[in-house]
């Protein structure tokens, strides 16, 4: 009779671990891209709520100024002081648009009761523009 000769089976072969690397590569961009995709998506809420209470500070001081006082000039003030002490962070842009509702188009015999107070945030995500915007009116 013939011996066989018989293989051993006990080692790695170098195919074994080009697999193994190919997997781990692929779980780890899996688990990365998922917490970068958690990241923004945190980060986007955070700085949406940031930019909500900007806005409702700044309408809500408005709105505790006496109606004759409230101009352009004193909503920048007001605006300024916010970014000065930190209320408002210096990467969020500011705009806002105050108009008289009897200077509007078809109003122009109406008393000055009202006054129209737009208010519009910017700031930079992920490269993207985001902006917020409310609307208000502000009475006598």
């Amino acid at each position: 009779m013939k011996k066989q000769k018989l293989k051993n089976n006990k080692g790695i072969t170098t195919g074994d671990i080009i697999i193994s690397i190919i997997i781990i590569i692929m779980f780890i961009s899996i688990i990365t891209t998922s917490f970068y995709n958690y990241y923004l998506s945190t980060q986007s809420k955070t700085r949406r709520t940031m930019a909500t209470n900007a806005l409702i500070d700044i309408i809500e001081n408005v709105e505790m100024m006496e109606y004759s006082t409230v101009d352009e000039n004193s909503i920048n003030k007001l605006i300024q002081g916010f970014i000065s002490d930190g209320t408002i962070p210096s990467e969020y842009n500011i705009n806002f648009t105050l108009t008289n509702y009897n200077e509007t188009e078809n109003n122009t015999d109406k008393l000055d009761l009202i006054k129209i107070l737009n208010v519009k945030v910017s700031y930079i995500l992920d490269d993207k523009e985001e902006t917020f915007e409310i609307t208000r009116l502000i009475t006598k």
